[in-house]
């Protein structure tokens, strides 16, 4: 819901081309995306090739191996990342593992070692030589997990995204060549040690300046980190509890053993789509970590309620998704004897939705430095499952699934109360309490929108790149709150070889009518430069999805004042009170009128929504924005 003048890549002396793409892929988080997406595939695939080749009985070992691998990555290697990541984000010259961090390392390859030592022949198949896998395979992926948190300390996104798939792919690969060659399960072993060796060729530990502002000896000293690393192995431990025990506590209720094996298929298929939340962590715990140094509190509340808002939305259409797809997707990746009953399968998708939810929001505890609390809240969600398990009675995997989902929705409801309790700001004015609630509920929609609309994203992007020539998304310099230029993200819907002339051109034309105040349309009629894709998404005002990432960064609001290029704000003025909040995805002037308003009644619209704005406004233009989308032309706001 938007104005139409602008959308036009910037002219290509100020712009190359190059510079056209989205910053959704300039910032590394596009990377860490298909990076997180190959090393699922990936390892998926590492498993189903194995097995497949080896059978049953001699892939054994690999199997063990693989969960020992797992367990300890998430419960151990993992905290060791996100510590690395919290230290460098605070101070970039603090590279290397703090002693803890070594201690922690040292224990639990020994520890490792050691089960596999105690349990050969019992897991092992006998094979001596896993012990010395066992032992391998963890003191690498401690390697790999220290790398990757200073990729990510240091904000190197993009290399991060390599390493997480680049690892995968190559243990992939050496698997098929060992599988090829000369089939055997130490063959499978030494693939997943050298997985992680790839991750040097893009020099880890190779510190490079972003250009970001120094953090202040009072900043750090406000967010220690005594006692993290303890808070993130033990609150790791609770929620993979959560989310492993499945099985195991099937089996002591009593569930046969072909249950058993449907309720380890639904839980070990749902989870998969966390492994895009263990990537993304590196993503969030930076700006993260700065918020809390820099003692923005009201921000972070805002993260911690969105987030959760967005986890309680998202489990809601997750467990309508399990209910009706989850068995079938479960019968075709399995097979049919592993179908799961819809009601239980339901309930298991939801609760891997609010465990996902609940990942995000500890991070804003990590960042805050509250080890405490982060354990706290885990274990407390631990205890609620425990008790729906105890009080429950029927099938034991609905007894399983119903504790399952209830330990995760306390848990994030802990989690949610631990990240914001505490002064949120001093400013307890109403207006702060309405910029709270305004920036919480940006948050939470735009997250959800943007989950649901990756396939609508997806099949926009294919129709464009077959339409046209030229980019999917491109960013376009806008003008934000107070004035300040930002980078705004769109769907290209216009011929990407310029068009410039004919844009200033129609500037011309405002900037006259506004000194003549004459009336004249903000949208070119029959713009030229507009493709047959183009006019669709913009009928259908798909082109501003990737307008919410703005919105999640901060840069923009759901509701606010357009955003206008430059040379349009300086027509208006950037004295103007529109330049004092958050531009918006949709505003009091989209809705009341659209593009085809002049631009002297835009701004009118957008300075008396500046003076008016509220909750029930803001309300009132986001129901209307819809009708407009679903209802095109039938809703106005008055």
């Amino acid at each position: 819901m938007h104005e139409r003048p602008a959308d036009t890549p910037l002219p290509p002396e100020s712009s190359p081309t190059r510079t056209r793409f989205a910053r959704l892929s300039e910032d590394g988080t596009g990377h860490i995306l298909a990076g997180s997406l190959l090393a699922g595939l990936a390892a998926y695939a590492y498993q189903i090739i194995g097995g497949r080749t080896l059978g049953a009985t001699d892939f054994a070992p690999v199997s063990v191996l693989l969960t020992i691998h797992f367990l300890t990555f998430i419960v151990f290697l993992l905290p060791i990342e996100q510590l690395v990541v919290r230290r460098l984000t605070l101070n970039p010259s603090h590279s290397g593992l703090p002693r803890t961090a070594w201690w922690l390392a040292g224990v639990t390859v020994v520890s490792a070692t050691a089960f596999a030592w105690l349990g050969v022949d019992r897991f092992l198949n006998g094979d001596r030589r896993f012990i010395v896998f066992t032992g391998l395979t963890v003191a690498m992926h401690a390697g790999y997990s220290a790398a990757r948190g200073h990729l990510a300390g240091w904000r190197r996104f993009r290399e991060y995204g390599y390493a997480s798939g680049g690892a995968n792919l190559l243990r992939l690969a050496v698997a098929i060549i060992v599988l090829t060659l000369r089939p055997s399960a130490s063959g499978l072993a030494i693939a997943l040690i050298a997985g992680p060796i790839i991750t040097l060729v893009w020099r880890p530990f190779r510190r490079i300046d972003h250009g970001r502002q120094v953090l202040t000896a009072d900043d750090i000293a406000s967010v220690g980190d005594q006692g993290l690393l303890s808070g993130l192995v033990l609150s790791s431990a609770a929620s993979q509890a959560l989310l492993l025990a499945g099985p195991v506590v099937a089996a002591m209720l009593g569930a046969a053993q072909a249950l058993v094996s449907v309720v380890f298929a639904t839980f070990t298929l749902f989870r998969a789509p966390l492994t895009f939340g263990y990537n993304l962590i590196a993503r969030v715990l930076p700006p993260f970590t700065e918020m809390a140094a820099r003692q923005q509190r009201r921000e972070l509340a805002a993260w911690a309620r969105g987030i959760g808002l967005a986890g309680i939305g998202l489990a809601g259409l997750g467990s309508l998704a399990g209910y009706y797809l989850g068995p079938w997707v479960v019968a075709v990746a399995f097979g049919a004897e592993f179908r799961p009953e819809a009601f239980p399968s339901g309930l298991v998708a939801a609760g891997v939705v609010l465990a996902g939810a609940g990942l995000f929001v500890a991070q804003v505890l990590v960042a805050q430095g509250k080890p405490t609390v982060l354990g706290i809240s885990w274990a407390i969600g631990l205890i609620a499952a425990i008790a729906i398990l105890a009080i429950s009675d029927g099938d034991a995997f609905v007894r399983v699934a119903l504790s399952f989902v209830a330990g995760e929705a306390v848990a994030l409801g802990a989690l949610a109360l631990g990240a914001i309790t505490g002064p949120v700001d001093e400013d307890t004015s109403v207006g702060a309490a309405y910029l709270l609630a305004k920036r919480t509920v940006d948050i939470a929609v735009s997250a959800v929108v943007l989950v649901l609309s990756l396939p609508i994203l997806l099949i926009c992007a294919i129709a464009v790149k077959a339409d046209s020539t030229g980019p999917v998304f491109f960013r376009q310099e806008r003008v934000g709150k107070d004035g300040r230029n930002f980078s705004m993200m769109k769907i290209r819907t216009m011929r990407a070889d310029g068009g410039e002339e004919l844009f200033a051109e129609h500037l011309a034309q405002l900037e006259m009518a506004m000194i003549k105040n004459e009336e004249a349309a903000i949208r070119i009629a029959d713009d030229p430069r507009i493709t047959r894709v183009g006019r669709l998404l913009r009928r259908l005002s798909l082109d501003e999805l990737p307008n919410l990432w703005d919105v999640l960064l901060g840069r923009m609001s759901l509701v606010g004042p357009r955003p206008l290029v430059p040379a349009e704000a300086d027509i208006v003025g950037r004295d103007s009170s529109r330049f004092t909040v958050k531009p918006g995805v949709t505003g009091l002037a989209q809705v009341s009128g659209r593009d085809e308003i002049s631009a002297e009644q835009r701004t009118r619209f957008d300075e008396e929504y500046v003076e008016q704005q509220s909750m029930a406004l803001d309300t009132r233009i986001m129901l209307r924005t819809l009708g407009m989308v679903l209802m095109p032309g039938k809703a106005r706001l008055r």
